[in-house]
């Protein structure tokens, strides 16, 4: 598949934290990737990186020369003076978009119940976000980025959408990257899923195969392997300081020295007592000889 955009290495910091270090990712030809992660995680913010909204600290933005890219965000941009037929379809002639089934198929599924002639700044938000939707889907782009467009809309309208963003494209071409907590609108739309999350050094993103359920379903095995690796390291770990620390009680009682070589914490354990190591230390040493232990006995003084 023909790459579109991508980000390698991104780095991008706030003053209270970092958001994202080092992260690679690319968008292809006909790929439908739906972003879901926790409120707070950058979801949108990898977004604007991507559209060229917002410029990362390091790292780089690709594009394939030649494609377009239109994007619906949070925020509401649409001119308040500007009547809502001038928003969706600009100073097209009537004739030339109402000729155009796609159009026509955005108005109807959209804007019905607005009046055409009505000025944006008297609309309600959710009228106003449609509005903005409608005028970004009577549009020509090879690449839709929707944060949260489902927001405003009724159960048809979800639907709708759901619809025309299955069918907007032949298979194979363009590129759809939607942000959203519709769990329903991710299963229709999404055949690939993005998973951002926070992570030691930043934001971490993980690709999963296919819509929500999918992406759940891989998510609780991950979590399941991950949980069975790390109990079979922890038992692996205490097995071995298991067997430090009885191989450190056996050097203490060789060789008392070896107390200021850090060996006496391991041998008496979390909880042992110093006493156990004071004896141990004031023992007479004892070493191997063919296989026979031989004490050192102190000659009497003369």
């Amino acid at each position: 598949m023909a790459h579109l955009l991508g980000g390698e290495n991104l780095h991008l910091e706030f003053p209270t934290r970092v958001i994202f270090d080092g992260i690679t990712v690319g968008l292809n030809d006909g790929d439908r990737i739906g972003v879901v992660g926790r409120n707070g995680d950058g979801k949108s913010t990898l977004m604007k990186i991507l559209a060229g909204r917002l410029e990362p600290d390091s790292g780089r933005v690709t594009r394939r020369g030649g494609i377009t890219l239109g994007m619906l965000d949070q925020s509401d941009e649409v001119d308040d003076n500007l009547t809502v037929g001038e928003a969706i379809v600009g100073g097209i002639e009537e004739h030339v978009w109402a000729g155009d089934p796609k159009v026509r198929d955005v108005l109807t599924g959209l804007v019905t119940d607005i009046p055409w002639d009505a000025k944006v700044g008297d609309l309600s938000g959710g009228q106003r976000r449609r509005v903005a939707l409608a005028a970004l889907l009577t549009g020509d782009w090879d690449v839709i980025f929707l944060d949260e467009p489902t927001n405003h809309l009724d159960v048809e309208g979800i639907s709708w959408l759901a619809g025309h963003l299955k069918k907007r494209w032949p298979q194979g071409q363009g590129g759809l990257l939607v942000v959203t907590h519709d769990r329903w609108f991710l299963d229709e739309v999404a055949t690939t899923t993005w998973e951002v999350h926070s992570g030691p050094r930043g934001g971490i993103i993980e690709p999963f195969d296919g819509g929500y359920a999918a992406y759940i379903l891989q998510r609780v095995e991950r979590d399941r392997i991950a949980a069975a690796t790390e109990a079979k390291r922890q038992n692996l770990m205490r097995k071995e300081l298991a067997w430090l620390r009885r191989r450190s009680r056996r050097l203490l009682w060789l060789n008392p020295l070896l107390r200021f070589d850090g060996y006496a914490p391991l041998a008496r354990g979390a909880h042992g007592p110093w006493r156990r190591l004071r004896h141990a230390c004031r023992h007479p040493r004892r070493e191997r000889r063919g296989g026979a232990v031989a004490r050192h006995h102190r000659e009497p003084s003369p």
